[in-house]
């Protein structure tokens, strides 16, 4: 079914781009806010990918990853974002940031070593077991091997794993 709306929608026919815009918006949204951790961020980021992906579904080579394709999309936009604040020091933060240095005996949980991790490491982490995602669904969705987000997924469990056993010591 999906495969007949992603085809009308190619030809320009809007009501099919909304109906499957409709069926992975949830998902777009959680991978945007698993990157952003923002609420209204993770909405633009949505948002935008939305217009990408309606100014370039005729490019779309193969209907049946249209959702892959739309999440790709939206981790791009998510990507974007990160980059334009990093370019912006908020004094506050950096403020926090001592304050976090200063205060070692807090104990960390799995939300802060999971912001610890680099940014592909931490989303993989997120679509498999916050969102669900296979193995193969996210390596279609980052452009790697399946073995290859397998052993990044794992070994960055055991080096979370490790680190809140010292935590807890």
């Amino acid at each position: 079914m999906q495969d007949i709306l992603v085809k009308k929608a190619k030809k320009g026919d809007k009501d099919s781009f909304s109906k499957i815009i409709q069926e992975v918006k949830d998902q777009a949204y959680r991978v945007a806010y698993c990157y952003l951790h923002n609420e209204e961020d993770s909405m633009d980021a949505v948002c935008d990918a939305i217009e990408k992906a309606y100014n370039n579904i005729k490019k779309l080579k193969h209907p049946k990853y249209f959702k892959t394709w739309f999440i790709r999309i939206v981790i791009n936009e998510c990507k974007k974002q990160i980059t334009q604040k990093n370019r912006v020091i908020y004094v506050a933060d950096e403020i926090y940031k001592e304050d976090i240095k200063d205060n070692k005996d807090d104990k960390l949980d799995i939300e802060a070593l999971l912001k610890e991790l680099p940014e592909l490491e931490r989303s993989l982490i997120y679509m498999k077991y916050y969102l669900g995602y296979t193995l193969l669904e996210i390596s279609e969705i980052v452009s790697l091997p399946e073995g290859t987000v397998k052993s990044k997924i794992y070994n960055n469990l055991k080096k979370m794993k490790t680190r809140l056993e010292i935590r807890e010591v």
